[in-house]
């Protein structure tokens, strides 16, 4: 069967190969002999035609548009090639480039009053920021191109936007909602009749049909895309369909139907020599072959998968070394079997590292980005300010000649009257035009600090969504690499050497997940919530206290001695846990191998309180001038290793503030350090 449609689908594709070709040489032919409006459009279609395969002529190809289109002071389409450049930037892998490129297509359509023109530059500058993960500006960009389109009831432009919309629902998983958008870019493009367009609305319909478990709907959307693609000879994207039919009918259970559509996308990716799809298609072969328990050919198509350049198509290597690791069990060649596996899971955890780093790629990018627009807006800020004060130093200058004339006839004339009253009409006049002066420059700076306090508000926002933004995202790596190691401890047997290691690895995670943890708290310290006031019973919470950290003790031989008196504040419990959590913390790392730390409560002269006492090595005068700052790292250092990162009598004083208790801090070099939280304002 996978012979008999070689002949007829390499006949397909030549058809289907020259037709692109041959549309770019033709519109090439007629630059010669156009004008040089016909030129500006011409070049603009050979650049689009080339965006996806060679964005390097797109680049070529419209920069000479926009040229051409400046020398003709086009009022209209002007923004169009900038669009196709940006395109072609973010193709190329340079996105800070396609930013800029999409903000001057904006700014140019915006200027021209080209609505078109500019929801189009809205909807791929929205499509821009959804291929970086920045979700939230995406929707915003799209929604801008949608009312724009939807104003001018443009059917094709409405279609991409939909189409876009649908990329950011799946991305979701809001499939309900995606589908919803499909639906509306397909009847619209069903409207227009372009049946490329046509073609790509039901494969994607397919795809969100498929994820939405609707079996029927979504073999009948990929049976009309493989339609068009036959009718066009479009052979390329007739893979593509096929493709994802066969993916979908092998997920679900429909192996020979799977087994034949599949036969057909391979077949024709062997005769396009498209080694973009060949991968994927060798892989999916192999998976149905597996699972149609036929282990030779299964085995032959996976390993194929595996001679493809290493760097790039990993997560299909990844699958089919799973696949080859279960081919190995069935054949009883475990050890044949345990390589594979093991080369599964380096592959997955390689993809991880990926995803990371693509992660990383796209917070740089959005912070790229923010500054970026910042930065404009400050621009535009200042050019609207400075055009405010030359409309009113033009003005003033204007009154001031009047006013310089009519005092100078005015003078004229009284001095023909009387010298005194000339004399003390002058110095009236230079006292207004004093106090005048002293007035505006007065509200000028009553101005200038209004912007620098909204500036400074601005930037401290930047700062906290920065650093949730980073902190959330670290966070949950590291958990992951804290629990894997908890697993290897569990599962062993390790030898000391490896024990040693994973104890690093463990210590250095701990460490970073303290550093993440008090960074958020920190952060969310300066919301500044409003503590929740109950009764808290001082003895009962520092036992609660001491339990939780007596293992940290005992990994340093120290011994927690607790002497409490019964006593109760009224206080936010979350608080103070937070406080005898960072001062037991502290004592702890900093107090030697086998000593003490004392923890009391009670009264002192009818004064609530609670102490913690260590004999680490105390405060120096100069550690007493920054105790209570953030990041900063005093004199003393753990004695057993641990991190410190300077944020904890950060926090200790911030709640203790809140509370409206008092931090007092007995010390002295090397005789250790008493901390002693005060209660002035209650008495019970």
């Amino acid at each position: 069967m996978r012979a008999t449609f070689l002949l007829s689908l390499l006949l397909t594709f030549l058809t289907a190969f020259s037709q692109q070709i041959s549309r770019i040489d033709s519109l090439r032919k007629a630059l010669k002999s156009a004008s040089l409006r016909e030129q500006f459009d011409i070049l603009n279609d050979i650049g689009f035609a080339y965006r996806l395969s060679y964005p390097d002529s797109t680049i070529w190809y419209c920069t000479r548009a926009f040229e051409i289109g400046q020398e003709l002071k086009l009022n209209k389409d002007l923004s169009k090639p900038l669009s196709f450049i940006g395109l072609a930037k973010a193709y190329k892998g340079d996105f800070k480039s396609s930013f800029d490129y999409h903000i001057r297509a904006i700014e140019v359509a915006r200027e021209q009053n080209d609505t078109i023109q500019l929801a189009y530059g809205y909807n791929n500058f929205g499509r821009l920021f959804f291929d970086q993960g920045d979700y939230e500006r995406a929707f915003k960009n799209l929604i801008e191109a949608l009312q724009l389109f939807e104003k001018k009831n443009d059917a094709t432009g409405l279609a991409y936007v939909y189409r876009s919309l649908s990329h950011i629902y799946k991305s979701q998983n809001d499939f309900e909602k995606a589908l919803d958008m499909s639906l509306k870019a397909y009847n619209l493009r069903k409207k227009v009749g372009e049946p490329r367009t046509l073609l790509s609305s039901l494969m994607e319909l397919g795809l969100v049909y498929s994820e939405l478990k609707n079996f029927n709907e979504a073999e009948k959307c990929f049976r009309g895309a493989d339609s068009i693609a036959v009718k066009i000879k479009d052979q390329v994207s007739q893979t593509e369909v096929r493709l994802n039919w066969a993916e979908f009918l092998m997920r679900n259970n429909q192996l020979q139907k799977a087994d034949e559509m599949a036969e057909l996308a391979y077949q024709q990716v062997l005769s396009t020599n498209n080694t973009r799809l060949r991968p994927r298609a060798e892989l999916l072969m192999g998976m149905i072959d597996y699972h149609l328990k036929r282990y030779d050919e299964a085995e032959k198509y996976l390993l194929a998968v595996l001679n493809i350049d290493p760097n790039i198509h990993l997560h299909l290597q990844r699958d089919a070394n799973y696949y080859l690791s279960k081919i190995m069990e069935q054949r009883g060649k475990i050890a044949e079997a345990n390589r594979y596996t093991n080369q599964y899971l380096i592959l997955k955890e390689k993809l991880t590292n990926v995803d990371l780093a693509r992660q990383i790629e796209k917070l740089q990018f959005q912070l790229e980005m923010e500054k970026k627009e910042s930065e404009n807006s400050l621009l535009k800020a200042n050019e609207a300010r400075n055009q405010s004060i030359i409309r009113a130093q033009r003005i003033q200058n204007i009154t001031l000649i009047i006013i310089i004339i009519l005092t100078s006839v005015l003078i004229l004339v009284l001095w023909y009257n009387n010298k005194k009253r000339r004399e003390a009409t002058e110095q009236l006049v230079k006292q207004n035009l004093e106090i005048k002066k002293q007035r505006e420059e007065i509200l000028r700076q009553n101005e200038q600090l209004a912007r620098h306090v909204e500036e400074l508000e601005q930037l401290n926002h930047e700062k906290d969504t920065l650093m949730n933004i980073v902190a959330h995202d670290l966070k949950s790596p590291l958990n992951r690499i804290k629990g894997l190691t908890d697993l290897i401890l569990i599962e062993g047997p390790l030898n000391d050497t490896q024990k040693r290691y994973i104890e690093l690895i463990r210590n250095a995670t701990r460490g970073g997940l303290d550093l993440i943890t008090d960074l958020l708290d920190v952060n969310a310290l300066d919301v500044n919530r409003e503590p929740e006031i109950q009764k808290v019973d001082l003895p009962d919470l520092l036992r609660d206290r001491v339990s939780a950290f007596q293992q940290a003790a005992n990994a340093k031989n120290i011994t927690l001695n607790i002497k409490v008196n019964p006593v109760s504040v009224m206080a936010d419990r979350d608080y103070l846990t937070r406080i005898a959590d960072n001062l037991l913390s502290n004592a702890i790392k900093f107090s030697p191998y086998n000593s003490t730390v004392t923890i009391e409560a009670g009264q002192q002269h009818q004064i609530p309180y609670f102490s913690i006492q260590d004999n680490g090595p105390g405060f120096t005068e100069e550690d007493r001038k920054f105790l209570f700052q953030k990041f900063k790292k005093l004199s003393a250092r753990p004695t057993g290793g641990e991190s410190s990162n300077g944020l904890g009598l950060a926090i200790v004083k911030i709640l203790a503030d809140r509370l409206k208790a008092a931090v007092e801090l007995d010390s002295a070099p090397l005789k250790g350090s008493r901390f002693t939280i005060k209660f002035y304002e209650q008495a019970y």
